[in-house]
Formats: C-alpha cells, structure tokens, sequence
C-alpha cells in the first residue's frame, strides 16, 4: 500500500482517470437495475407456491379483482350507471370481464334441481306437515297446544331454497353503494401492467360517469394496494436514501472541519455503489423490498471507512509533510479497514446460505457493497487528498501547525471502569429475562400500513359480508373440482372452530344434482303433489304455492353450457382446460397466528389430495407469505449462529489469536445481547422484513472494536487514552454515520420499511456500548493488571513491546 500511497500522491490524475472509467461503465450497468416490491419476488421461482400461483393466474388471466364501489346516486340510478360501465370495461384489452349482478331468475327457476336427497326429503316432509296443520285446522273440533304457528308454503320455499352465496346486484344493503367486480387480465405483481389496467378503468368509469349526475366512483383491490404500495415504497426508500447521504454529509464535514473532506470521503462510496449495483444487474438483476434499503446502509458503512482514512490524515498531518502523512495515514488505517471490511462482508456473506431467496441476495449484495467500497475508498481517497494538497501547494512541504492541547487526559477511575463492565452485566441479564416478551409481529397489516385502498377494501367486506379475495384452487375439469370442494370442506369440518374458509364454491354447487337418491325423492316429492287432496288443489291461499312447486318438479336438467355466463366465467379457465375451486376465508390472515393455520391447512390438504388422486394448484398470494414466514422461522437462529462464527473466524484470522479475537469480539457479542432489553422497552417486535437487521448489525457494530484494537496495537501499552481519543472518535463519528444510514429510514411512511430503521438504530446502539464504551473499559482494566498476572506473550491479549513494529513489517511486505 505504501507504493500505491506514494503514486496517488504524485500522479493522482492518472488514478483519478481510470477510477471514472471504470465508475461510468458501472454506472450505465446500474442504470438498468429494476426494483420488484412484490412479496413473490422473495421467494425462488421453483417454489410449489410461486410456480402455483404463475400457473394458476394464466388460467385465470389474472390474480384477484379490480373493485370499483358506485355512489352518489339513488340505487336504480347506481344500476343504469354499472349497466352502461360494464360493457365499456370489458373491451378494454386488461379486463377479462366485469361482476355486478347475477342472474339469479336462473336458479330460482330451477331450485329443486340443486337441492340434495336431503334436503328434498326436508322439503317433502315439511310441505307433508304443513298440509297436516292445515286440515287440522280446518277441523272445527281441533284445539292446538302448541303456540307455534305452523310455516306457510312461502315460508317452506325461503327454508329450502338452495344457498348459491349470490344476489341480483352486488350493493350495499341500503344500496347506496354499488360495486363492480373487475377481473383483471394480468397479475398484481406486474406492476406496468397494474398501472394501465387502473388508469385506463378509472378513465373510462370517470368518462361514463359524466352522463349520470353525482354518481362517482373509487377503487380498491389487489392492483390497487399493490401499486400504492410500491409507490410507497419507491418514495421512502428515495427518501432515505438522499436524507442518509446528506446526515452523513454533515457528519462528514462537521468532524473533519474541512469541505474537501466531503469529496475523499463520499466520492469513493459512490464509486463504490456504483460498482456494487453494476454486479447486482449482471447476477441479479433486480432490487426487492429486502435489498432495497441497502443504499441507504451501504453509505453509512462505505462512509466509515472513508472517515477513518481522513481523520487519521488529519493527524498526521500535524506530525509530517502531506506525502508522509498520506503514506502513514493509508498503512495506519488500511488493516483496520481491510479486517472490518473482510469481517463484514463475512459475516454478510453468510446470509447467503439462506433458503429464503431475498436473504440470500441480501448477503450476496452487501458483501458485494462492502468490499467495492473498501477497495474505492483506498484506491480514489488518497487521489482525492493528493488533489486537495495541489489546491495549497506552497503548505504540502511542511507539517500543519499543532492544535494547542487542554492538557494530558486524566485516567479513568478503575471504581468507574468496573461499573461500566457491571452495568452493561446487568443490562444482559435483564436482556435475557425479557427476551422471550420480544416474539414476531403477528399482524402484516401492520407492515403495510393503511391508505385510502385498505380502508375501503375493509369497508367493502364489511358491506358484503364476505371476502371478496378469495382463494383458487385449479382442477383439470369440473368433476375434479367438485371432488376437491368436497375434500376441502371434509378438512374444514374436521378442524371445526379452527377451520379456515367460511364458504366452499365450485361450478357443482350451480348444476343439478345427481344419483339414484336425488331421484328417488324427487319421485317421491311428485307423488306427494299428485295425492293432493282436491280441495287444496282448489284452494286459492294454497293454488300459487303449489303451482309455483309443480313448475320447479317440471324444470329440466341442465349442463354447464347453460349456466348464466357471469357464473360460468368464474369457474372456467381461459383455455377451457380446467376448472376452478374458490374458497372464502372466514378471517383475515394479517394474523401470523390465522396465516399459520391457513398455511398448515393448505399443506395438509396437498397430502390429501395427493392421497385421493385429485390434481390441484393453489392461487393465493398469503401462501406466499406463510413460505416466507417459516422460512425466516428456519433460517434465522442458524443465520446468526453463521454470521457469528464468521465474525469469530475472521478476526482470528486477522489477529492470528483466537484469544485476541475473544477480546475484540467479545464486548460486540455482550453489546447485541442488549438488543432484547431495548426492543422490550421501545415496544419493538421482529417481522420478516426486519428480521435481516440482525446478523447484520454483528458486520456493522464490529468495525469499531477492530479500528480501536489495530491502533491500541500500533501505539503499545498505555496508549489508550491517545487512541480513544483520536481512533474512538473516529468511532463514535462512523457510528453516527451508520446511525444516519438506518435512521433516514424511520421517515418512511411504510411501516415495514420504517421497523428497519427502529431496529438497526436500537442495535446499532447496543453495539456502540459494547464496542466503544465497554471494550476500552475492558482494555483500561487488562493494563492496569499486576505484571505478575501477565499472559505468555505469544497468547497476551495486551501489545508487548516490539509488536506493533513486527506488525508494521508484516503490513508493508503484504
């Protein structure tokens, strides 16, 4: 390092000139990378429940609805609107069709055809005891005891009418409000086509409604929160970004006091991001909602290193000529900042053994991160010194002149040593008490946030009754279909109040129903009409009902082909080639707990079907969202344990002491143990966005301890106060640098975004207490150790004299 110090000193240009080719070629790789918000992006596209849904949604040209709600106007008003709407929706080319009313004179014509034996023998009985009631009470001489008045033939048809879960119109029940069903052509979670499917649906509700005074309309729906979201999203993490880059440009300029120190400092980390992204869009190509925040850490981890480089030129510069500060200044910080850069990005590296996907990435990513902007930081930062020297040629020849000293530090009292290390023993104590109190955040709703979409989504539920997402199931035709119906409302019944789905629906349940048991009571229910007796053939209270029941005995079967079409449509695929479940859950899945059975439930029924022979594929994106869940669940106490040990090995490696490598490690690993106390009295939980903060904070917070160790070691014996006073500071302003990375995201509007930010902050502190306050304390008491106590110096934790210039050695022959 000392040859390349020396040439970006004395030929910066040439240095500089290559660093911005290479810097705009990244740039243009960069420029192409896509960002994907959606959840199904997080999970590899070989998952059952990824490759479901694909295959499901191009069957069913689309993933849930597009639900505009009407109002404004008087109900039939509202009706001639969604008549004249509809057909005008339907031909645009990202409308499948459109749902607002039902045809439901169809089944009503033809009601007894969809009633099981059962429910025919119920019919025929009660109609059979009606009758009975009735000549009794033509019997003068008949005195009834029972108070309860007999059902009327009305009141028998409403009791036996077969439940289908349709009405005329979708409204409201005041029917102040109407809504219409868009099934969309495409899937949520392409976002382009999202946009134009609710641009064009609204331009074209807005225009029609222009011939309906006060009629307006609104949106909700998968497409809608779906690009709310991801505007969101794109808007916080923008903000963060710049906010982050600008507190650590303050940071920046306030503890070196020089503006020059902006450009040494940030210039390299763009450089390096820069480089970063470019390797992202070749082996990725994409952002998700994990990795892309990473911008906004990357700044405050590239900036570190930076930082260190000029604050320790700085001091040099006190001592020595530019060059030889320079010289210094990089062999100085280069190990600390090659071993903290190695370290973190082992430890991100180790993410990379993730099964969920978008851990995976994110380790690969920020491993990536960390090592470009080490390397820019030391192959353009002592370019950028070397031209700030140029600016003031005539001073580069002699040292700066000393800042005058408020006297030599004062040695910390070894009563305030020992507290620091009980205190920080005791919050670990409490930390382990409460940790069990911290758990994972049981409703998504809470990491989405609430907008204008959600709440009227929520309303519309409340207004309908039911859900209006439901889950899909694909069958290969309509017996299938109807074979799985009836397997998935075995499963229910089975888990009774646990079950998941309120309504079972399949093309079956609109067909009549057959088997030599529906006949039989269909016969039976024709005799009983026939052996009426006259007078109430004759009777004119009863002739309606009975005519009305001879016309249904009359109607005739019926196939699929002759279901209304806004029936058929739902249940049939695009191509023909297959037949459609829907299954309405009875409780919202925001829960972690109700998404957990659901999940169970679905695997459960997977075996079952497998069991009977019956062929399925899932469409629902919470599926998606229980993978994600179990999979963090598996992954993250292994993850941790991995991040730590790579912590663990690389500062071994580097220090070439596992008893050393205790030292430094050491005070982080009590540090992060504090975690748990802070996230119980912020009132902070886990969730599966957040979670990935975790073994990264062991990359981020062991920078510190190894900056202060490397100069401890260079300086010998009794220098602490001289390296927490230069190094530690440096510290403690990297720290606030990385604070600044994290904390621009507590502005974020999305709540999962928004939790990043809350828990790296929170970690981040505790990392600080261990790293920057506990680990000197801990050095402070090693020194002041009686001689006797001393280790053998090949294993002491302490430099010993000689060793720092042995290290010296060692860095300029590497």
């Amino acid at each position: 390092m000392e040859r390349f110090a020396r040439l970006s000193y004395r030929r910066p240009g040439r240095v500089l000139a290559c660093a911005v080719v290479v810097a705009l070629l990244a740039g243009m790789l960069a420029s192409r990378l896509l960002f994907h918000g959606s959840f199904v992006e997080l999970l590899p596209a070989h998952t059952v429940e990824v490759s479901d849904l694909e295959t499901v949604s191009q069957k069913a040209g689309g993933d849930g609805y597009l639900v505009l709600r009407a109002q404004g106007a008087a109900p039939e008003e509202l009706r001639r609107f969604a008549h004249a709407l509809a057909p005008r929706l339907e031909t645009l080319e990202e409308v499948r069709y459109v749902e607002y009313r039902y045809d439901t004179r169809f089944f009503a014509d033809r009601s007894l055809l969809l009633l099981s034996a059962p429910q025919l023998k119920g019919l025929r009985e009660d109609l059979e005891e009606a009758l009975r009631q009735q000549k009794l009470a033509a019997n003068p001489l008949f005195v009834s005891l029972d108070d309860t008045p007999p059902l009327t033939f009305e009141e028998i048809a409403r009791k036996h009418a077969p439940k289908l879960g349709v009405s005329e119109y979708l409204t409201s029940p005041d029917g102040r409000e109407l809504y219409l069903f868009v099934k969309p052509a495409g899937l949520a979670g392409d976002l382009v086509f999202a946009q134009q499917l609710v641009s064009r649906v609204q331009a074209t509700s807005d225009e029609v409604a222009k011939g309906f005074p006060g009629v307006r309309t609104d949106a909700t729906g998968t497409h809608v929160l779906r690009i709310e979201e991801d505007r969101r999203m794109r808007e916080d993490l923008t903000r963060a970004s710049m906010l982050s880059g600008l507190i650590a440009a303050l940071i920046v300029a306030l503890s070196c006091r020089r503006l020059t120190s902006l450009a040494v400092v940030g210039l390299p980390v763009g450089a390096g991001l820069l480089v970063t992204f470019a390797v992202v869009q070749l082996t990725i190509g994409y952002l998700n909602i994990i990795t892309g925040f990473l911008v906004a850490i990357l700044i405050g981890l590239g900036i570190e290193y930076g930082l260190h480089l000029a604050m320790r030129y700085s001091e040099e510069r006190r001592e020595l000529p530019a060059e030889a500060a320079l010289i210094a200044a990089v062999q100085g910080t280069w190990a600390g900042a090659l071993t903290s850069a190695c370290t973190n990005a082992a430890a991100f590296a180790a993410l990379t053994l993730a099964q969920f996907q978008a851990f995976a990435q994110f380790g690969w990513i920020a491993a990536s991160g960390v090592m470009c902007t080490v390397l820019a930081t030391y192959l353009v930062g002592p370019t950028l010194i070397a031209l700030t020297e140029r600016l003031r040629p005539s001073r580069a020849a002699a040292p700066l002149p000393h800042r005058p000293r408020r006297g030599s530090p004062r040695p910390v009292p070894r009563g305030l040593l020992v507290g620091i290390v009980v205190g920080v023993g005791a919050l670990v104590a409490y930390s382990a008490s409460v940790a069990g109190t911290i758990g994972f955040e049981p409703n998504m709703r809470k990491l989405r946030g609430e907008f204008a979409a959600t709440r009227l989504d929520d309303h519309i539920i409340a207004q309908l009754g039911r859900r209006h997402a439901p889950t899909v199931f694909l069958s290969p035709d309509v017996a299938q279909a109807g074979q799985l119906a009836t397997t998935l409302r075995e499963l229910e019944a089975r888990h009774g109040k646990d079950r998941t789905f309120a309504e079972v629906v399949s093309l079956n349940d609109f067909l009549p129903r057959t088997g030599a048991d529906v006949e039989a009571e269909r016969a039976a229910l024709r005799a009983f009409m026939e052996d009426l007796p006259e007078e109430a053939r004759t009777s004119d209270r009863l002739r309606p009902a009975l005519d009305r029941m001879e016309a249904l005995l009359d109607a005739k079967p019926y196939g699929a082909e002759a279901l209304p079409a806004e029936v058929r449509r739902r249940f049939t695929a695009l191509d023909g080639e297959g037949s459609f479940v829907m299954a309405f859950k009875r409780e919202s899945l925001s829960d972690t707990d109700a998404l957990h059975r659901f999940g169970a439930q679905m695997d459960e029924l997977r075996e079952v079907a497998k069991a009977r022979g019956l062929d399925m594929k899932v469409l629902d994106s919470n599926l998606i969202a229980y993978r994600i869940f179990e999979l963090v669940r598996k992954d993250g106490p292994g993850l941790l344990l991995a991040a730590g040990l790579a912590v663990f090995a690389m500062m071994a490696m580097s220090l070439r002491s596992i008893r050393r490598a205790g030292l430094v490690a050491g005070p982080l690993y009590v540090g992060l143990a504090c975690l748990p106390a802070a996230m119980h009295l912020y009132g902070l939980k886990l969730n599966f966005i957040n979670a990935v903060v975790l073994p990264n904070l062991l990359a981020i917070a062991v920078d510190n301890a190894v900056h202060l160790y490397h100069r401890y070691r260079e300086e010998g014996p009794g220098s602490l106060a001289h390296v927490v006073r230069t190094t530690g500071v440096a510290a403690v302003v990297a720290t606030l640098s990385n604070a600044a990375g994290y904390g621009a995201l507590l502005t974020a509007r999305h709540p999962g975004l928004k939790s990043i930010g809350e828990l790296a902050l929170l970690g981040v502190a505790c990392a600080f207490l261990g790293t920057t306050v506990l680990f000197p304390a801990v050095l402070a008491l090693l020194e002041r150790k009686p001689p006797g106590s001393r280790l053998d110096e090949d294993e002491s934790l302490l430099p010993l004299p000689g060793e720092a210039d042995a290290d010296e050695e060692v860095q300029q022959s590497a």
